[in-house]
This record gives C-alpha cells, sequence and structure tokens, in this order.
C-alpha cells in the first residue's frame, strides 16, 4: 500500500517490482537419523503448511506460491507449477489430513522435536513463528534459535551446521548465480545446507545431471539449461527444500538516476549507472 500510495503522490519516479527470496526450512538429507532425510516427512512438513493462506492473508495477495530454487523470470530453468503432477502441485496447497498420515507412515505418530538456528532477522524471525505453528499441527515441535548476525554467518560459512535451519537460500534468484554448478544441491558446499548428493554421488539424478551439465556448458547452453530445469525440477518434487512463499518487494529511486532498473545489488555493474545532473537540476528547481 505504502508504494502504490508513493506511485500516485509522485508520479515522476521510476520503480521496479520484485520479488524477494522465500524463506525455507532447511534439514539434513544426508544423516539417517534426521527425520528430515525421511521424503514422507518432508511431504508431510510442505502439506502442513497453508501456502495459498500465507500468499493471501500474510502477504496480502503480493506473493509467488512457488519460487525456489528458480524464478519464474529464468524461463529456461523455471518449472510453472502447472506443469508438475497433481501430487507435487498439493504440496504448494494445504492438506492437514494427508501430512498427518504422512507422518504415521514415515513412523513419527507422534512427532518430534527439532531446533532450528536462524539470523535474527525480522522477516526469519515472522518466518519462523508461522512455520513453528503450522508444524505443531502434525506435532512437530520447532525450539526456534535466533542468533546474531554474526554468529549466523560463522555457522553458515562452516558448513556443517547438524540442526535444522530456516533462512532464504536458495532464493529463486540465487539459481541464476550456480545454474551450472547445482550448489546448492550438490555435495559438500555451505549453500547446500540440505546435504544433498552429500557425499558426491549419493544423489545419482543430481549427480548426472551436473556431470551432463559439464558436458554442454560453453557449448550448447540451451541443452545446460534444459538439464538444469529437469534437475530443479525433480529436487522440488523430493522437497529437498520446505519453502514458504516468496513476498513481492519494491524499489523506487528517482529519474535522474539513468541505467538502473532495480537491481538488488548493484556489483560490478554499479560502473555503467550514472546520473543525469541537468534532469536532476530541472526537477529540483
Amino acid at each position: 500500500e505504502e508504494y502504490e500510495q508513493l506511485l500516485k503522490t509522485n508520479p515522476e519516479v521510476e520503480s521496479a517490482q520484485l520479488i524477494i527470496d522465500a524463506m525455507k526450512i532447511n534439514g539434513r538429507v544426508d544423516m539417517p537419523e534426521d527425520p528430515y532425510s525421511n521424503l514422507k516427512v518432508r511431504q508431510a512438513m510442505m502439506l502442513a503448511i497453508d501456502h495459498p493462506s500465507i500468499v493471501k492473508d500474510f502477504y496480502g495477495g503480493k506473493a509467488e506460491l512457488i519460487d525456489t530454487p528458480a524464478r519464474k523470470w529464468y524461463p529456461s530453468i523455471y518449472t510453472p507449477l502447472e506443469e508438475f503432477s497433481p501430487e507435487v502441485q498439493e504440496y504448494f496447497g494445504f492438506n492437514l489430513e494427508k501430512a498427518k498420515q504422512l507422518m504415521v507412515e514415515a513412523g513419527y505418530p507422534n512427532g518430534f522435536k527439532k531446533t532450528v538456528y536462524f539470523a535474527n532477522s525480522p522477516a526469519a524471525e515472522e518466518a519462523s513463528a508461522i512455520l513453528k505453528e503450522y508444524l505443531a499441527a502434525i506435532n512437530i515441535e520447532l525450539e526456534l534459535q535466533p542468533v546474531e548476525s554474526g554468529i549466523w554467518r560463522g555457522m553458515f560459512w562452516g558448513g556443517d551446521i547438524q540442526d535444522w535451519t530456516l533462512d532464504s537460500w536458495s532464493g529463486g534468484n540465487g539459481a541464476f548465480f550456480v545454474r551450472y554448478s547445482m550448489g546448492y544441491f550438490r555435495g559438500p558446499n555451505v549453500f547446500n545446507l540440505a546435504h544433498v548428493n552429500n557425499p558426491v554421488g549419493s544423489e545419482p539424478v543430481i549427480e548426472k545431471a551436473f556431470e551432463e551439465q559439464a558436458k554442454n556448458v560453453m557449448v550448447d547452453y540451451a541443452k545446460a539449461d534444459e538439464i538444469t530445469k529437469a534437475a530443479y525440477k525433480y529436487c522440488i518434487e523430493q522437497c529437498f527444500l520446505v519453502p514458504m512463499p516468496a513476498p513481492y518487494g519494491y524499489r523506487v529511486w528517482q529519474p535522474w538516476l539513468k541505467n538502473y532498473y532495480g537491481d538488488n545489488d548493484m556489483k560490478f555493474w554499479l560502473r555503467w549507472a550514472w546520473i543525469d545532473q541537468d534532469l536532476k537540476d530541472k526537477i529540483l528547481k
């Protein structure tokens, strides 16, 4: 509402709507003692979260149901929800009774307790409270452990957190960054918080995708993207990540800032952004 009001009262400003990386829970699929390693538990977690209500009620309708691990802005590697099987589409709905049944089938009729670590940001604290409430309905009791951001960075870059975590990696925008390395889902890698395919080769579908990617990068990018798209689709089917919807974000800037289009991080291309001083002087007269 503030964004829309700002545009109405300042029609001269430039603006862009973004998608903010979705918050998600990560467990360890490489640790048999972690319930998260059981696909039925991960499926139950997805079904126990009322994704449509989060979009409608928490984000006011301004969010994407599915954004991780690839965003719709990258159509060559993104799979729309309607292209998944009905079973997978259901993950992004809400079916509490089925979630409870899956917990029984997984061997956890009475649920379990897990500690969840996350940086003490407002976004993470809000998300953790929402997820804690939903998962309690299937007797997954989350002990929330917010930590100072510096401590969190140390834990993250350490790459071997034994408990569950909550963060926004891998966000849909990050898919572009590691498109040809399967970095979020392959082997010992700090971004691979669920430790998929760790050790390398333990998840054959992912390892084969990586090998096929390597054959086509710098040779046939269309083929490399086709392989990546199929691999990311598989990751969603396997619920390697348990994400929330991804909310919209907004950027607003003055019209005299040229060659800027709402990028989240300016990075090296900052050198090509420039200020039209004549236009600035004219507007500010």
